[in-house]
C-alpha cells in the first residue's frame, strides 16, 4: 500500500507543477451554469418560482368550455401561473407560438363540447413547442389532467348529457320539473362516488412554520447544477487518465517495468492519483454550486455517501474507457462523444420524460442519471430514503468500473501496450 501511496503522490506532484487542463475542467461546468443562471434566474438561494405557463389557444368550438379556457388567466389563483393568447385559426396560432415564444398551442376544433356532450370521441391538438425544454411538458401534463376532468365530468352527467346540452344551446330553462330532477340525479352520482373524493388524498395550503419566513419554489438551479458537475467531473477524470497514454508515449511507464513494483502497483496508482482529483475537484465545484448559485447540498452524511461513489464510479469509467481506446487523439475524440451521449440520456440538461419514448430507459443505464438525480434529490431536501436506490446503483457501477478498467490496464500495461 505504501508503493502505491508514493507513486499516486509523485503523479499529484506532477500535476499540480501543471494545473492548467484541471483549472479549465472545472471552469467549464461553471461556466455553464453561470450562462444558465443569467438566462434563467437564480444563484439567490431563494428557489425562484417558475415562469408562467403561456399558452396559444384555437378555440374553433363556440361554447361555455371555450368562455371557461378563454378567462381562466384573469383568476386570481391562476393569473400568475398561466397567460393564454387567442388565436382564431391553426395558421395563426402556430405563428403565434413561435412569435410569442409560448410552451404550447391547445387547438379545440368545432363540435368539440358537442362531441363530448354525446358521448363520442373528442380529440383536441396540443402542439408543443420543440425550443423549450419545461414548460410544454407542463402543458402536455396540464392538457392530461383535462382530459381527466372533462371525462369524469361527462360520466357523471350520464343520461342528463342530453338536458345539458339543450340548456346550453337555451332550451329547456323553462321546464322547472326537468330541471329539479336533473339536479336530483347529479347529485345523486356525486354522493355514490363520496367515498372516493372526500376527504381528498391531497391538499394545499400554507406550510408550517414562521409566517414570515420565505417560501421556496421551484429552484432552477438546484435541479441543474448537479448535471453540469457530473458532466464536469466525467470530463475532468478523463483528462486524468489521458496521462496514461502521455505517459506511453514519453516511456515512463515501459521503464517503470524494469522497477521492483508490480504492474497492479503501478495501475493502482494511478487510478488512486484520478480519484483524488476528481474527488477534490467534486468538493470545489459543490462549494461553488452554494457560493455562487444557492444550492443547498442537503444532509452531510447521505451527501458524503453519494460523493464517494460518485468520485468512484466517475474514475472507474474513465479508466475502462481509456483502458479500451489506443492512441491519446483516440480517447480524445471517443471520451468527448461518451460523455456529452451520455449527458444527453441521463438527464443533465432536459428530463428524460422530454426525450422520446424509446429512448427514456436508456437514462437508467448511465451513470450521470443516478449521479445527479441523487444530488438533485439531497438539494430538494430529502435524505437517507430517497437515494438510497442511487447509491445503490452508483456502488454497483463504481465496482464494475473499477474492476474491468484496473484489470485491462493492468493488462495492457504487461503486454508493454501502454
Amino acid at each position: 500500500m505504501g508503493t502505491i501511496l508514493t507513486l499516486a503522490a509523485k503523479d499529484l506532484r506532477r500535476r499540480a507543477a501543471a494545473p492548467g487542463p484541471v483549472l479549465l475542467n472545472l471552469a467549464i461546468p461553471l461556466a455553464i451554469a453561470g450562462m444558465l443562471a443569467l438566462a434563467f434566474g437564480g444563484g439567490t438561494g431563494g428557489g425562484a418560482d417558475p415562469p408562467p405557463l403561456k399558452l396559444v389557444l384555437v378555440m374553433l368550438d363556440e361554447g361555455p368550455l371555450s368562455e371557461f379556457l378563454s378567462g381562466a388567466s384573469q383568476n386570481s389563483q391562476t393569473a400568475g401561473r398561466l397567460e393564454v393568447l387567442r388565436a382564431k385559426d391553426r395558421q395563426e396560432g402556430l405563428a403565434r407560438l413561435r412569435e410569442e415564444e409560448a410552451a404550447a398551442m391547445a387547438l379545440f376544433p368545432e363540435g368539440f363540447t358537442r362531441d363530448l356532450i354525446e358521448g363520442r370521441q373528442a380529440v383536441f391538438e396540443l402542439v408543443k413547442n420543440p425550443s423549450q425544454s419545461f414548460m410544454p411538458l407542463v402543458a402536455e401534463q396540464g392538457a392530461e389532467v383535462l382530459s381527466l376532468y372533462l371525462t369524469v365530468g361527462r360520466r357523471l352527467l350520464g343520461d342528463d348529457a342530453a338536458r345539458l346540452q339543450g340548456m346550453l344551446e337555451g332550451e329547456g330553462w323553462s321546464d322547472t320539473a326537468g330541471l329539479a330532477l336533473a339536479l336530483a340525479s347529479l347529485y345523486g352520482r356525486i354522493q355514490s362516488a363520496d367515498g372516493m373524493l372526500f376527504p381528498p388524498l391531497i391538499e394545499t395550503g400554507e406550510p408550517a412554520g414562521d409566517p414570515g419566513e420565505a417560501r421556496g419554489g421551484f429552484d432552477f438551479m438546484s435541479w441543474m447544477y448537479p448535471g453540469m458537475l457530473m458532466m464536469g467531473l466525467l470530463f475532468l477524470g478523463a483528462g486524468q487518465m489521458r496521462d496514461l497514454l502521455m505517459e506511453r508515449q514519453a516511456g515512463t511507464l515501459r521503464r517503470q517495468l524494469c522497477a521492483p513494483v508490480a504492474a497492479w502497483q503501478v495501475v493502482a496508482s494511478k487510478v488512486l492519483s484520478a480519484a483524488l482529483v476528481v474527488g477534490a475537484a467534486h468538493v470545489l465545484l459543490m462549494g461553488a454550486g452554494s457560493a455562487f448559485f444557492g444550492v443547498r447540498w442537503g444532509s452531510a452524511l447521505p451527501l458524503a455517501l453519494v460523493s464517494a461513489l460518485i468520485v468512484a464510479a466517475v474514475t472507474g469509467f474513465c479508466a475502462l474507457l481509456f483502458a479500451l481506446v489506443r492512441t491519446e487523439r483516440q480517447g480524445d475524440a471517443v471520451s468527448g462523444i461518451v460523455i456529452m451521449v451520455m449527458s444527453l440520456m441521463g438527464g443533465t440538461f432536459i428530463p428524460p420524460q422530454a426525450l422520446p419514448e424509446a429512448m427514456r430507459g436508456m437514462a437508467y443505464v448511465t451513470m450521470n442519471h443516478w449521479g445527479h438525480d441523487a444530488l438533485r434529490e439531497l438539494a430538494s431536501g430529502k435524505g437517507w430514503a430517497a437515494v438510497a436506490a442511487h447509491a445503490a446503483a452508483l456502488a454497483a457501477m463504481a465496482a464494475a468500473f473499477i474492476l474491468a478498467g484496473t484489470l485491462l490496464l493492468r493488462r495492457r500495461h504487461v503486454r508493454g501496450a501502454l
